[in-house]
């Protein structure tokens, strides 16, 4: 019923039952609520007392983990007439029809009011709810916590947000942006604010008697409402479940409509191992650093997830992603084909497999499809959307590449990977100011990241500021050499080599410091590219073309870049530079 026509019903009600406006009414308005019958209804005829059926709304409190929960109860009661009713205004009938019928519509309103009090009071908790356009599952805080068990709370944020990305009308921020709230005593709405989203959940683990408890709490940013609240405990064999039912209710609290294929998702696990899990969570852990220790260390722990549960899906798309990194291409395609075979569907494996059509074959246009697959299977997964951005820069086409990398910042804003390589598409478009202040705000985030150190070398090489581009080398050098985890003696070997490049670099400007790091001829296929990079920069075009045909040859995997590398721009008019496009498919 529409509030209109509902007024004017209840008008008609009072009219019927003799209300002039000055005496009590027998309908009281509720303000904000609805209307409630307060009249009582009685006979003056003797005839055996009939009970008539009223329905009744009683809102109860329940406390949860020092929650205020309001629950609706509804029970039916039976009340008696009686010979001497005390009524505000009397309402005398005369005999049993007349009784009944103004019984009849007694219980009609009530029951009716009653109904469209509790209807408007969904909708508006509904309509409050489906505000929530964006929400972060900050990791759950284990209480008691015994060594080795520090990223169950991790794990369970993870398991949570991999089933609550496929929903359409939620943007759930990916596991790489909470990873930084864990371990942290953490304040969850400014967790919320820094992440840019309506809402966050957040909750505690307690292992203890072979049982598993785990209480979770919505709350809105904006005014700290507690949207939604829930307790549950079961053995721990069964903790899986338990990630099953929270993801559930918190669906239906949101009032979300879920397709059939996203309620599928809503509750599939990839795997019944809670430590092949584990190890696939540290595996992420590692890989989202993006250093080399890092990334060897993440195709380890894959690789001992997969051991546990050689039907992981999620495994082998993280060994797909180590692998795809590096040179290990046909292994690679395959952890990622056996990930598809397991799961057709996966949004995961299709961008996995996009990124090795993009890298190692240098089919684009499969590359693309992937992709996109991966989007229309799971718009909120960040890496794909990151991934179809680097190939719309690799082909040129730069304003489509910010446009699905800002997608990737919607979806992660805190991610250093991202903001680092928004400043490398800036690089590529020569807009040096703009791309400087997307590494910096990446190093901001995570200080020894070493990629973006790396994007300010290069950028401040192409604004002359020679200075600062040996410093930003050194620093992404030391980071990489992992060099906090060397021996002294080691550490002093790696300073003394910064020293002498220093040096160079001092005694013949920055043609001397190139000189200094291109002595003899490279061997690995990685190093083609890094010199024919240095000899451009110098201006010898003969030497840069070789190298460059040697990286094509050998397929380095940096050579995806050689169209648009600002580097280059130098070589573009050469007849063997145009051919390697063509040989690349990246003709104009």
């Amino acid at each position: 019923m529409e509030d209109a026509n509902l007024t004017v019903a209840i008008s008609q009600l009072r009219k019927a039952l003799d209300h002039d406006g000055e005496t009590v009414e027998y309908i009281e308005t509720i303000p904000r609520v609805g209307y409630r019958f307060v009249g009582d209804v009685s006979e003056i005829r003797e005839e055996p007392r009939r009970p008539v059926i009223l329905a009744k709304h009683t809102l109860s409190r329940t406390v949860i983990e020092e929650e205020e929960i309001l629950t609706e109860q509804s029970e039916i009661v039976a009340i008696e007439s009686t010979a001497t009713p005390k009524l505000p205004r009397p309402l005398v009938v005369a005999h049993t029809r007349t009784v009944l019928a103004a019984s009849a519509i007694a219980v009609i309103a009530v029951v009716g009011i009653a109904s469209l009090w509790t209807q408007l009071r969904d909708r508006s908790a509904r309509g409050a709810n489906l505000s929530v356009k964006s929400m972060a599952v900050l990791p759950f805080k284990v209480v008691g916590s015994t060594s080795g068990d520090e990223h169950i709370g991790l794990g369970l944020a993870d398991v949570l947000i991999t089933r609550l990305s496929n929903i359409r009308e939620l943007n759930v921020r990916p596991t790489s942006a909470v990873m930084a709230f864990d371990g942290q005593v953490q304040d969850s709405i400014s967790a919320g604010r820094k992440l840019n989203v309506d809402a966050v959940l957040e909750g505690t683990i307690y292992h203890a008697n072979g049982r598993v408890r785990v209480t979770a709490r919505l709350l809105r940013v904006g005014d700290q409402t507690h949207l939604w609240a829930g307790q549950f405990e079961k053995p721990s064999k069964d903790e899986l479940k338990v990630q099953d039912e929270i993801a559930l209710q918190l669906v239906d609290a949101l009032a979300l409509n879920l397709s059939g294929n996203e309620r599928e998702r809503l509750t599939k696990r990839y795997t019944e191992s809670l430590d092949a899990y584990q190890l696939y969570l540290k595996g992420r852990y590692h890989w989202n650093k993006r250093s080399y220790g890092g990334i060897i260390e993440a195709q380890r722990l894959f690789r001992n997830a997969i051991e546990k549960d050689p039907h992981f899906t999620l495994a082998f798309v993280g060994l797909a992603d180590t692998l795809a990194t590096s040179d290990a291409r046909d292994e690679a395609h395959n952890a990622v084909q056996k990930a598809l075979e397991l799961d057709p569907n996966l949004a995961e494996a299709h961008a996995t497999l996009g990124f090795i059509k993009m890298f190692h074959e240098w089919n684009w246009q499969e590359a693309e499809v992937a992709y996109k697959r991966s989007i229309e299977l799971n718009p909120g997964y960040a890496s794909a959307h990151h991934w179809y951005a680097t190939l719309l820069a690799i082909e040129g086409r730069n304003k489509e590449a910010k446009a699905a990398m800002r997608r990737a910042l919607e979806i992660n804003p805190l991610s250093h990977n991202f903001l680092a390589d928004m400043g490398q598409l800036h690089y590529f478009d020569r807009e040096y100011e703009e791309a400087k202040e997307y590494c910096r705000q990446a190093l901001e985030i995570y200080p020894e990241f070493f990629f973006a150190h790396e994007y300010l070398y290069y950028i401040h090489l192409k604004t002359g500021e020679y200075d600062k581009a040996i410093e930003e080398l050194i620093t992404a050098e030391r980071i990489n050499s992992a060099f906090g985890n060397q021996s002294s003696e080691r550490k002093e070997q790696i300073e003394a080599s910064f020293d002498k490049l220093r040096k160079a670099y001092q005694r013949g400007g920055i043609k001397g410091y190139f000189e200094y790091r291109l002595p003899g001829t490279p061997q690995a296929a990685s190093s083609f590219y890094g010199y024919a990079m240095k000899h451009a920069f110098l201006g010898e075009k003969e030497k840069a073309l070789d190298n460059l045909e040697r990286a094509c040859q050998s397929r380095a995997f940096l050579a995806a870049f050689v169209k648009a590398d600002p580097v280059f721009d130098s070589l573009r008019g050469d007849p063997r530079y145009q051919a390697i496009l063509r040989k690349m498919n990246l003709e104009n």
